[in-house]
């Protein structure tokens, strides 16, 4: 039993040999090998394999790209289907960014309409997808701005608005404000353009809501220095046989 296994090995032995010598003597084999474990070696995502894009190129269909994302006709570096993310911003082609302004029509969550994109703060827990100007606001953060601008109701155009009726949209800092409203409150009397806060003039009559208060500060005061019950009165000057109104704000 020993004899014949030891004659098995003996045999194996000696065939591996020669085959091994076989294949020394024969350098064909070796390319051959060498070739097939070449061609077998998997592409590298964005460098192309053969026929493939690599990131950046343009495309069509995400089957052309080494990466397998086809995104906004360039091929990207991965899916880029989050909101407000591109794949074809300039400096940056290839590679997801996310999209600092205008709409995101092409996102599986798009942002449009009364939205558009913005820088991300996530930080401060700032959607990409913000408000855009002139959209009813409530806070600064629901802005593309960053500003929820208050107006005004100006019904006589001085500048000064209702402070009791308000108008909040989003807006950029210095914004003019839009038709019959004011950036500042305080008007003390909207149906009079003379009444508004810090005013200066004096008058020889009430403002349209019957008021003396001009400057809108709760205080009645005459040019003269004489007592307000006189405001807009007619009262001698001195000796003469003038009279002048009594002027008050």
């Amino acid at each position: 039993m020993l004899t014949r296994l030891a004659g098995i090995v003996l045999a194996t032995c000696c065939a591996l040999h020669v085959a091994c010598r076989q294949r020394a003597a024969d350098p064909a084999t070796d390319a051959a090998i060498v070739d097939a474990g070449s061609d077998a070696a998997p592409s590298m995502p964005g460098v192309g394999g053969a026929g493939l894009k690599p990131l950046a190129l343009g495309c069509s269909d995400d089957a052309e790209c080494a990466s397998g994302f086809c995104v906004d006709g360039v091929c990207c570096d991965n899916a880029c289907d989050g909101q407000c993310s591109v794949c074809n911003v300039a400096g940056n082609v290839g590679y997801c960014t996310g999209q600092l302004f205008g709409d995101d029509t092409t996102s599986t969550e798009t942002c449009m309409g009364a939205h558009t994109c913005a820088i991300a703060i996530p930080s401060l827990d700032l959607p990409a997808c913000r408000l855009k100007t002139l959209q009813a606001c409530k806070t600064d953060s629901d802005c593309a701005s960053l500003l929820c601008q208050t107006f005004y109701v100006d019904h006589d155009g001085d500048g000064y608005g209702n402070t009791s009726a308000t108008l909040k949209v989003c807006e950029v800092d210095g914004a003019t404000p839009p038709v019959g409203y004011a950036a500042q409150g305080g008007d003390c009397c909207e149906t009079d353009a003379n009444a508004f806060p810090g005013q200066v003039k004096y008058f020889g009559a009430k403002d349209a809501c019957g008021s003396w208060d001009y400057s809108c500060d709760g205080k009645v005061v005459s040019q003269t220095g004489v007592p307000t019950q006189d405001c807009g009165q007619q009262l001698q000057q001195g000796d003469s046989s003038e009279y002048d109104p009594v002027y008050c704000r």
